[in-house]
């Protein structure tokens, strides 16, 4: 039965390895292009994530398909309840692309490849007051805390997410965690309705890898954020090399 959950019949094989990252977004590369990825399986435990000169097979699904799935104990909650899959998966995953299409810079500074790779990956940079990593981690603030709302559906009410930056005093911090308040005040004022057919701007995947929490198997997901265009579900390899998407990874086992 397991066995069966973990594919599905739009899941396609990529191959991923680590560049660099701080634990909560970094940048792989994906058959053979760099693409900057975001934490959306918060410990604890903490889950490890594939470093430079590591790279592991994947399973890529949509956005929908994958949320249930970053290990399973959370596979549980939602196949306990199956109501959960027209209610708050599809309305979850709608507010996550909106905050995506809206919040990341990609007018400005996604450039030619529509994948943000013109940002330096190091990861060194990454706590800079800067026009891209500031609203690339405060984002990944909002799909992380998303994460842990599994049965949410009502998005008027945002004081259950938390903002990471809240309190900090350096530059990036404070605008971090302003950025992270106007997309709940944006989120609020929207109303549940606008999110029921909101049809997202750019491409989104996810995968994941569908072991408990702790076991050694089990990696970090990651959203992969590669393209302006939304594109088809991934029906194959090909289908992944020839389109730009954005993934969360499912971990299958690691290579040599």
């Amino acid at each position: 039965m397991l066995a069966a959950l973990t594919a599905t019949a739009s899941a396609a094989t990529i191959s991923v390895a680590g560049v660099d990252d701080n634990g909560s977004g970094g940048v792989y590369e994906i058959d053979g292009q760099n693409y900057w990825w975001m934490c959306v399986e918060p410990g604890p435990p903490a889950v490890q994530v594939p470093t430079l000169g590591q790279t592991i097979t994947a399973d890529s699904q949509s956005f929908l398909d994958g949320w249930d799935q970053q290990n399973t104990e959370r596979l549980g909650i939602y196949t306990g309840d199956p109501s959960l899959y027209t209610t708050a998966i599809p309305r979850q995953v709608a507010v996550m692309e909106y905050v995506l299409d809206t919040y990341l810079p990609w007018n400005t500074l996604a450039g030619p490849s529509g994948r943000f790779i013109e940002q330096s990956s190091d990861s060194s940079l990454y706590a800079n007051d800067d026009a891209f990593y500031n609203p690339f981690f405060a984002v990944q603030n909002f799909l992380s805390e998303t994460y842990g709302k599994t049965v949410k559906e009502d998005f008027t009410d945002m004081s259950d997410f938390v903002n990471y930056y809240d309190g900090s005093i350096t530059p990036a911090g404070i605008a971090r965690s302003g950025i992270f308040q106007d997309i709940l005040t944006d989120v609020e004022g929207k109303g549940n309705a606008f999110f029921d057919t909101y049809t997202a701007t750019h491409g989104y995947y996810i995968a994941n890898t569908l072991f408990p929490s702790a076991d050694p198997d089990n990696w970090q997901d990651a959203l992969i954020i590669a393209s302006f265009a939304p594109v088809p579900e991934p029906g194959s390899a090909m289908l992944i090399a020839c389109c730009g998407v954005a993934w969360m990874v499912r971990r299958r086992r690691r290579l040599a």
